[in-house]
């Protein structure tokens, strides 16, 4: 017997119980997006998923389904010892959208005594969940935004915060044309299903902090309803010397030979808004490895021109200057402190 579970009461359960939520798909669709804390243990390889794709088209949907059953009968030993870690537990099993993949187990799950549930719809009903979700999300907590040029240190200042959100951490990329190396990107949709929970956990707080971003984080779109919450946001300055700035920018994207390789091959495609003579000094910068040099260069002559002239139209409440991470991070706290007793208390300040 299959039971099914829906969406919403799957994610309340486990909010409220140790649950386990087990994908069925390839390694490749977990990747590219899954439900909060599931593992996979996938029927098919991304190799056997497409050979039954192929036979489905081709040849028709039982050697499809035959072929399928032969490549999960060979995982089932080690299938099962990997089930078997998780007994005693609520078993939440899904697939795509609900399909042959996750009720197959479930059936086999049950029939051997596990307490199984099958996600009803599957990670397709998930996604539309989250969808939803975003596309009505009320955003409750006063949002202040940290806007500066580059390398000013605003995600440092944005981790000490609890009630803190890092769209660029959630998206893994830093929002510029450099902004995903060392990095992996997150998927469209990888990124709103994280960009929910952290909403969902930061909604009852009195502020969030979050740093001033376009309506897009490299191939990432926020959603309209951030992004306007950001533009009404408190805004805050945060700036930095150019030397310490360069230093961040060396810490943060020169990291491998790897990286320094692709900074080369971007660099030189810049020509449209950096001078060839620039751009020779900064790749002969990155080939003796004097590579402060070349982030200063890249620093002044691409990024800055590139955000000055959002800042410049920007009112901010105030400024914090960056130098020195503590001190920033006590005259934020304590600016922080003075305006939200203005905003609760305005007939007496």
């Amino acid at each position: 017997m299959v039971t099914q579970i829906t969406v919403e009461s799957a994610l309340r359960k486990a909010a409220q119980q140790d649950v386990v939520f087990i994908d069925t798909r390839s390694p490749q669709e977990f990747a590219e997006d899954h439900l909060p804390r599931a593992i996979n243990l996938p029927i098919l390889s991304n190799e056997e998923r497409a050979v039954v794709g192929t036979l489905y088209k081709q040849v028709s949907q039982e050697k499809a389904l035959e072929q399928g059953i032969s490549f999960f009968a060979q995982k089932l030993p080690a299938f099962m010892q990997e089930i078997s870690k998780h007994k005693g537990k609520e078993l939440i099993i899904y697939c795509w959208r609900g399909g042959m993949r996750s009720r197959s187990v479930v059936a086999l799950l049950d029939a051997l005594g596990y307490p199984v549930f099958q996600l009803q719809g599957g990670y397709k009903q998930y996604r539309k969940y989250v969808l939803e979700r975003l596309q009505t999300y009320s955003l409750k907590p006063k949002i202040i935004v940290l806007w500066g040029l580059t390398c000013t240190g605003k995600t440092r200042l944005l981790s000490r915060f609890s009630n803190s959100l890092d769209l660029e951490g959630i998206a893994q990329h830093r929002g510029s044309l450099f902004g995903a190396i060392g990095l992996q990107p997150h998927s469209q949709k990888k990124f709103e299903n994280l960009l929910l929970q952290r909403l969902d956990e930061l909604n009852n707080e009195e502020f969030i902090f979050i740093e001033g971003e376009s309506k897009r984080i490299g191939n990432i779109i926020l959603p309209a309803f951030l992004y306007k919450a950001m533009q009404k946001g408190i805004p805050v300055l945060v700036t930095r010397s150019i030397d310490l700035r360069a230093n961040e920018a060396v810490q943060e994207y020169f990291t491998s030979l790897r990286d320094i390789e692709i900074m080369k091959e971007i660099t030189a495609k810049l020509f449209k808004v950096i001078s060839k003579k620039k751009i020779q000094e900064v790749i002969q910068f990155l080939d003796q490895g004097e590579y402060q040099q070349a982030a200063r260069i890249l620093l002044e002559e691409y990024y800055d021109p590139l955000y000055s002239h959002t800042l410049k139209e920007i009112r901010f409440a105030f400024e914090i200057q960056n130098d020195y991470s503590e001190k920033a991070l006590a005259d934020l706290k304590l600016n922080i402190t003075d305006l939200s007793a203005k905003l609760l208390y305005p007939s007496v300040m």
